[in-house]
């Protein structure tokens, strides 16, 4: 029987999770991520494994190199060819600022140098009409401008090409014909929508990783052959669906957030497994925080992405919002001598203090380790043995500074990440109009659970699910995504003159390119069609996604009655009116094709065993000081246990912190469901902690 890999790249270690078909095990391990040498970092993690690498059937992989990439901007830009007038458009941007009174800000600098952008004669106008041709020897002469520059990757914004795309395919073949190696972005393949800034943008994104994720993709996989593993190889996209890794790099903006994305689809797979349909994902690395909103089973998704403010990025995603703060954040003081925590990093290396890797600063990680929340002896199962003294010297280092003790110290460093946190969790809640009383909180990655509980009660959220395996979330979460593909156009109907065979047109159009790009990406099944729509009342700005009612294929005048009252419906869900015979737009049409896979089954636990602590140790909290805590190891606590806090649950590569007072419970899969209760059963601080 075969075995199937999900496998996390992140930017401090390198997750793995196994999954043998045939008796149901599942193997975790983690090991270095090694940035310059992908494959490398691979590899070892499959080698730590133990597996019999030829029975890998399947190998699914997630990373972050895209967004790095964009973040540090440590390749060449790419070139940008235009319409004639209007190269100036990525640097115009929008009129909003970030900062509004100060005088001394400067616009985001785009993925383009000004020197090259160029411009070439032709236009269409907003039905698709050709205005002025092509300019074919001006378009030659452009591209032999950005050859001599030395630029492979070439960026192609037309005006309106997204209605009408002949100019921009005839430039692909002028590029072809004048600069064979040049790996080219077309506009209306990138993000066939309108606003011209917002498509220019994203295309020059998808421009700046062309080859840098065919390079990154090809590394990786030569390296599964010398090692035996001749597996199906795909890769996360940013909307939870997979793509076989040699059409990764056709469209490589689809894999901004490939890596967190594997949290969000565990969550859901634990969702539907406990009967939870309302959570909240939490993953709490050693770089960062991502947490997304599951509302009714669904996750909440989006095409809206800044890499950076001001410079979008428009792809179809899972609406995953990170901020700077994981393990690795480092504790400091700024012009104004108060204490801050991240969004810097230690990283790996030199890491934080208790690593001994030659890193001074401290870090929310030492702060853990010197208040005894997390085992020196324990890290990473025993691998990795901590220097709680160097934590304790980093930390009273800052207390010197602060008048305040290492353990003051300490605790302001957690509770200053906690807030940082709680900051992203009202982003996807409460800034919704969402009460995060009604989710539970699903805590993963290696530092989370560490923190949970204190989120909750700051954010007034009732339970939390500690799941198995949550050092390794992400990875395991891989291997539950099912192949997926989303096309869209603009439209611009109004629901009072809309042509309903035009409207079915565009339908058809896009089921078209849906099916045929799935089956380009690998999959072979019969795919689940999902169209769907943005719609608005004439006027309004901003639009709200609608499941577009069909039948048999076609939108005829019942389904689009139908579509208007699910809007109309939604929007009065979301805004607390609506507007009954108001004129509706509907924006853009969107097509989903979802190729359902298999997904791995997790066996029940034995029931019996005894309930009993490993041990106990002190441990520090913000209102008993230090307390004496039993110390659970996670893989002997029996089905059904039941037991309260303070208690610190440790596993292999994640520990959970139970605080005073707080009620446990294993489920009959080892998951852990913390009550952020009294013992008592009385949630009113909660309450109140919910409302402050």
């Amino acid at each position: 029987m075969s075995v199937r890999v999900g496998i996390d790249v992140g930017g401090t270690f390198t997750d793995l999770t196994l999954f043998d078909e045939e008796s149901g095990a599942i193997t975790v391990t983690k090991a270095p991520s090694t940035p310059t040498e992908p494959s490398s970092g691979v590899n070892a993690v499959i080698t730590k494994a133990g597996v019999d690498n030829g029975r890998i059937r399947d190998l699914v992989h997630g990373t972050t190199v895209g967004t790095n990439a964009l973040l540090e901007r440590k390749r060449t830009l790419p070139g940008l060819i235009a319409t004639r007038g209007f190269s100036d458009v990525v640097f115009i941007q929008r009129m909003n600022r970030k900062h509004h009174y100060d005088l001394t800000w400067d616009k985001p600098q785009p993925y383009v140098e000004r020197r090259h952008c160029l411009e070439v004669d032709e236009r269409c106008d907003y039905r698709g009409h050709e205005l002025t041709p092509l300019d074919e020897d001006g378009a030659r002469a452009a591209v032999r401008q950005l050859r001599a520059a030395g630029l492979q990757d070439i960026a192609v914004c037309f005006l309106f090409s997204y209605v009408n795309p002949a100019h921009e395919l005839r430039m692909r073949e002028i590029i072809a014909e004048e600069h064979p190696e040049a790996r080219v972005s077309l506009s209306h393949e990138v993000f066939p929508r309108w606003r011209e800034y917002d498509r220019m943008s994203t295309t020059l994104a998808d421009a700046f990783l062309k080859t840098l994720v065919q390079d990154y993709v090809a590394d990786v996989a030569g390296g599964l052959d010398p090692i035996g593993v001749h597996a199906n190889f795909l890769i996360m996209k940013s909307n939870g669906g997979l793509v076989d890794h040699r059409a990764a790099a056709s469209k490589p903006v689809d894999l901004m957030v490939s890596g967190p994305v594997g949290g969000v689809l565990s969550t859901l797979f634990f969702g539907r497994l406990l009967g939870r349909r309302n959570l909240i994902s939490m993953d709490m690395g050693g770089t960062s925080f991502d947490v997304s909103l599951i509302a009714d089973g669904e996750a909440n998704r989006t095409t809206e992405f800044e890499i950076e403010w001001g410079l979008p990025v428009y792809t179809p995603m899972v609406d995953v919002r990170t901020v700077g703060a994981g393990g690795g954040s480092v504790a400091w003081i700024d012009k104004g001598g108060l204490l801050r925590v991240g969004p810097r990093s230690a990283g790996a290396h030199p890491g934080p203090a208790c690593y001994g890797r030659g890193g001074e600063e401290a870090t929310v990680t030492d702060a853990n380790v010197a208040l005894g929340r997390i085992n020196p002896e324990n890290f990473l199962g025993g691998e990795m043995r901590l220097d709680r003294d160097r934590s304790v010297e980093a930390l009273g280092r800052l207390g010197d500074v602060l008048g305040m003790t290492w353990e003051e110290v300490a605790m302001s460093v957690i509770d200053l990440v906690d807030f940082n946190m709680v900051n992203a969790i009202r982003l996807v809640s409460i800034d919704r109009g969402l009460d995060p009383r009604d989710f539970t909180l699903v805590s993963f990655g290696g530092a989370c659970s560490l923190h949970a509980s204190a989120l909750a009660e700051i954010i007034g959220a009732r339970e939390v699910l500690a799941p198995i395996h949550q050092g390794v979330f992400s990875s395991f979460g891989l291997m539950t995504a099912d192949m997926r593909v989303d096309e869209s156009v603009t439209t611009g109907f109004r629901s009072d003159l809309i042509d309903l065979d035009r409207l079915d047109a565009v339908v058809e159009r896009l089921r078209d390119a849906a099916l045929r790009r799935i089956a380009a990406e690998g999959y072979s099944g019969t795919p689940v069609l999902e169209p769907t729509v943005e719609m608005r009342y004439l006027g309004q700005n901003h639009s709200t996604d609608i499941p577009l009612a069909v039948a048999d294929g076609r939108v005829g005048a019942e389904q689009l009655d139908e579509t208007i009252a699910r809007f109309e419906a939604e929007h009065r869900r979301l805004y607390g009116y609506d507007i009954p015979g108001e004129i509706v737009e509907l924006v853009h049409v969107k097509m989903s094709a979802v190729g359902v896979t298999d997904k791995p089954t997790l066996t029940p636990m034995d029931p019996g065993g005894t309930l009993a602590p490993d041990g106990e140790r002190s441990v520090y909290f913000r209102d008993g000081g230090w307390l004496p805590t039993a110390v659970y190891r996670r893989d002997s606590l029996p089905a059904a246990a039941v037991f309260t806090g303070p208690a610190v649950i440790e596993e292999q590569m994640s520990t959970t912190l139970v605080h005073p007072g707080r009620r446990v419970e294993v489920d009959g899969y080892g998951n852990l469901l913390l009550h952020v209760l009294d013992a008592s059963g009385d949630d009113q601080a909660v309450q109140e902690a919910g409302r402050a």
